[in-house]
């Protein structure tokens, strides 16, 4: 059975590495909250305000992440070198643009590619 929520919901969703389909790393919904593979109930891994992501259902406090541009940085540091770096459909480690792709997100969602590199990086 499918809920009326799961038809009407924005869902943005994210693939480890240059991958474009099969099984995604997270789901976004509604450019809010972060879940787990394609299951999109139950309590969600992070939560995404503005250029923040909290953990959980949290929308205060110290941010596991800052979006800060096209740059990824850790709590609330946004200065100095960045963790990774986001562009376009998919983003990648440290401060240059060269290597493998972390995450790849199809639809070039920001929100979902700042949730994915983090959860990459650092949430497993």
């Amino acid at each position: 059975m499918i809920l009326l929520t799961e038809l009407l919901g924005d869902y943005d969703v994210a693939f480890k590495g240059a991958a474009v389909s099969g099984f995604p790393l997270l789901t976004v919904t509604d450019n809010f909250r972060v879940y787990k593979g394609a299951n999109v109930r139950g309590s969600p891994l992070y939560t995404i305000v503005g250029n923040k992501l909290f953990k959980g259902v949290s929308v205060s406090g110290a941010p596991l992440a800052v979006l800060q541009n096209d740059m990824l940085f850790y709590g609330w540091k946004v200065s100095g070198s960045p963790e990774a770096i986001l562009r376009g459909t998919i983003s990648r480690k440290g401060t240059q643009f060269l290597g493998p792709p972390l995450v790849t997100v199809p639809s070039a969602n920001i929100k979902t590619l700042f949730a994915a590199t983090y959860h990459i990086l650092r949430g497993r």
